[in-house]
């Protein structure tokens, strides 16, 4: 975290005696919570952990109200994402480099960002300083259809499964190819793949799937090839694999989560 100049430490003083005298609620009960967090008056209790609200406020224009800019560590991504939706945050979006904009109650950003960082662990970092902000670039879609339309309470059908395997490996084909590097000998080779058919087995909802995700298993038929070959010459055996599904509104099915 930045160590404030003493201008910007006055600045965050007069944040605060403002909010108190125009009572506009910085503190009081705080926001609901839900199982896992409590918001203790401006102290924040994330898993029993207390993390209190500094004596200060960040100058006007220096932070994002209501916002945790975060970069965990590599291979904490995950482990970032299940937080934010554990301790009902809102991912915002995310950078190229792999920076999470995160939304939660105005007031509690410092908190958030100790407490977020607290849980990480490691060298990952959070802070609410805007000036380290991500630009967003890929938005994390809402929960609910943009369109409105109610997610079906179904899984994705046996021909839906079908269809975005057929999706699926049309778009490796139109790639090329799967590019793969022989471990043993470290030769490089294409990997070509030819699907007949693909019947589902099961579905399943993940536990930090959005409405309308789904993953599904399936029994392939399909033939594979290496380097310059037509896998369809080749017998078909079959193969087990999964596929993530996800509800299109517009097209009013379920189809490939890519």
């Amino acid at each position: 975290m930045h160590t404030l100049s003493r201008r910007a430490r006055i600045g965050r003083l007069v944040g605060l005696f403002l909010c108190l005298a125009l009572l506009a609620g910085c503190g009081g009960s705080g926001p609901e919570g839900n199982e896992y967090v409590d918001y203790d008056g401006t102290t924040l209790v994330v898993e029993g952990t207390p993390y209190p609200r500094e004596a200060t406020l960040d100058p006007p224009g220096t932070y994002l109200a209501g916002r945790i800019v975060v970069q965990p560590e590599q291979g904490k991504h995950d482990a970032a994402t299940a937080l934010i939706e554990r301790y009902g945050l809102t991912l915002e979006g995310r950078s190229a480099e792999g920076w999470l904009l995160v939304k939660g109650p105005d007031g509690f950003e410092m908190q958030w960002a100790s407490a977020i960082q607290h849980q990480l662990g490691g060298l990952s970092f959070a802070t609410n300083d805007a000036a380290g902000a991500p630009t967003p670039i890929a938005v994390v879609a809402d929960a609910a259809p943009a369109s409105g339309a109610s997610v079906p309470d179904r899984e994705p059908s046996a021909e839906e499964v079908r269809r975005a395997f057929f999706d699926l490996y049309e778009k490796l084909d139109v790639a090329g190819g799967l590019p793969v590097t022989i471990t043993a000998s470290g030769q490089s080779t294409v990997l070509r793949a030819k699907l007949f058919d693909a019947r589902k087995e099961s579905c399943r909802t993940l536990p930090h799937a959005k409405p309308g995700e789904w993953e599904c298993e399936a029994e392939l038929m399909m033939s594979l090839c290496s380097g310059d070959c037509d896998p369809a010459d080749e017998e078909p055996s079959p193969k087990g694999e999964r596929i993530s599904l996800r509800w299109a509104p517009e097209a009013e099915r379920y189809t490939l989560n890519d």
